[in-house]
């Protein structure tokens, strides 16, 4: 199997072909500026779909797993803010959002202003962030960041090693997956590539609509990785 990470996109049969169609930003580091669109609980950005309010019980399960240790919490990619709502509703000490575009950063910012817990927003790509966080500092990673390039569409096997550095021994670690039911062999390689062993899983049950271009099952896969 081949080990790019766009092929792999490619041949999930649950992404619209049609998605592969839409440019991304010839310079990468241009998704920070370029507006982002909320309309009818959706986000999208350059056209891409970002978001969309029918992943709000996908949202909930990953932030009710990336809070299990409560202490603190890093969640990339904030989109809708809909994890990171689910994610103060739990028992934590301190939030750090990662979001990359600006125009989405506003709504960060707002949601600062009446969280529970103490949140700490970057503005900036996880790209460029992650490596200011120092070994075993973390205790729940959730992320959810969309891809700069057509080659990092599945840009969360990229991360996995960065998550395994800065979690703390039984830190726990949980991602959109992609995935219907089950980790397929490639998923499971990365992970074992960047030091993970307890590996399982959750299923959780959504309703995407029809004209959604990057999901068509009515189940997706709620990854729970232990350090």
């Amino acid at each position: 199997m081949s080990d790019s990470f766009y092929e792999i996109a490619v041949s999930n049969p649950n992404y619209n072909r049609s998605i592969f169609d839409i440019d991304f930003p010839k310079n990468p580091y241009d998704w920070k500026s370029i507006p982002a669109v909320f309309s009818d609980g959706k986000l999208s950005i350059a056209g891409h779909p970002v978001m969309e309010d029918w992943e709000r019980p996908y949202m909930k399960s990953l932030a009710k797993t990336a809070s299990l240790n409560g202490g603190t919490v890093l969640e990339i990619g904030f989109g809708l803010g809909l994890s990171a709502s689910y994610i103060q509703e739990n028992d934590i000490e301190k939030h750090i959002i990662i979001e990359a575009n600006s125009f989405v950063f506003e709504k960060v910012k707002k949601f600062v202003k009446n969280a529970r817990s103490e949140v700490k927003p970057i503005l900036g790509f996880w790209q460029e962030e992650i490596n200011s966080f120092p070994d075993e500092s973390i205790d729940g990673i959730l992320f959810d960041a969309y891809a700069l390039t057509k080659e990092e569409f599945e840009c969360h096997f990229p991360f996995f090693k960065h998550a395994h550095r800065i979690l703390k021994k039984n830190g726990i670690f949980t991602y959109y997956s992609s995935e219907v039911d089950n980790f397929s062999n490639f998923h499971l390689k990365h992970l074992h590539l960047a030091g993970f062993k307890n590996i399982s899983k959750e299923i959780c049950k959504v309703s995407p609509p029809t004209d959604c271009l990057y999901w068509n099952s009515k189940t997706i896969m709620v990854p729970i990785i232990r350090k």
